[in-house]
């Protein structure tokens, strides 16, 4: 049987041939130019890895001093102990010892075995400098620690540098290093905060208002231009160095001694992270003008 078509059916047919390949070819150009929300970088959504949490433990001494433990089998026995920074009449000097703007840190390793590191924490006790006792700090530790020997590792130190609780001071600023010129910025929203830190040449210049829960930034920088492709680009960069780090033994640590001095909560630096994508063009400048005002 063979079909005939008249020729008023062939022209019909063949108009809507070419409509069907002209809205698809419109369609295709549409995308490949950007002009999709998929593709433009303002709304275009980045794939988070799912984070493990810290596992961090917390403890407060009967002095009100926070111990924070990390327990983790593939690194030794790590000690870290964060004090408020103050004014000393003598130079300090003692290698296990590192010094920021608004904070002094002394950092032990006692090695894979605790109870050979037991004399080394008992000579590094001895020679810790008779000026920073007696100073408000928080106490970190990472490795296999158990609960009990954490415990009483943290309280023979807290007795030992005569320790006080951070909360005792309004805040950890050295009133020196700010100027009247210094920007005050909120914590929230952390991306925000992230991005901000990020453009900082140097960390130092960034202080944290512990009592009213805000960042001191001792020198404005110069900012880049901000548009929806830059931030993206920001945001991509960001999240792999944050996945890293996140896996990182060493950088958890540096989290860690964080989140117990600044008395910030655990989930606060995953906030950030699973906010990323909700931060755009808006949310920036309108975080910047804060900072500004």
């Amino acid at each position: 049987m063979k079909l005939r078509f008249s020729r008023s059916s062939l022209n019909l047919i063949i108009f809507i041939c070419i409509a069907l390949i002209g809205w698809a070819s419109i369609d295709k150009n549409k995308g490949s130019n950007g002009l999709d929300s998929d593709s433009n970088p303002a709304n275009r959504i980045l794939e988070l890895a799912q984070l493990e949490p810290l596992n961090q433990q917390s403890w407060t001494s009967q002095e009100g001093v926070q111990v924070i433990w990390q327990s983790r089998l593939d690194t030794d026995f790590l000690i870290r102990v964060r004090g408020s920074k103050a004014e000393f009449t003598a130079p300090i000097n003692n290698p296990n010892i590192s010094w920021q703007l608004d904070y002094w840190q002394w950092n032990l390793n006692l090695g894979a075995d605790f109870e050979s590191g037991l004399a080394k924490l008992s000579q590094q006790i001895v020679d810790f400098p008779n000026t920073l006792k007696g100073q408000p700090a928080t106490i970190v530790l990472q490795g296999p620690w158990s609960a009990d020997i954490a415990r009483l590792t943290s309280a023979r130190i807290i007795k030992s540098l005569q320790l006080k609780p951070v909360n005792t001071i309004l805040n950890t600023i050295d009133s020196d290093a700010i100027t009247t010129e210094s920007s005050s910025c909120p914590w929230q929203p952390i991306s925000a905060q992230f991005w901000l830190q990020d453009q900082l040449s140097d960390a130092r210049l960034s202080h944290a208002d512990i009592k009213n829960k805000r960042w001191l930034l001792a020198e404005w920088p110069q900012l880049p231009p901000i548009n929806s492709q830059s931030l993206h680009a920001w945001k991509q960069t960001f999240v792999q160095q944050w996945q890293l780090n996140w896996q990182n033994p060493a950088t958890q640590f540096d989290m860690l001694a964080d989140l117990a001095y600044y008395r910030l909560p655990e989930n606060y630096l995953l906030q950030g992270y699973w906010g990323i994508n909700a931060l755009d063009i808006h949310q920036l400048e309108k975080y910047l003008a804060q900072c500004q005002a």
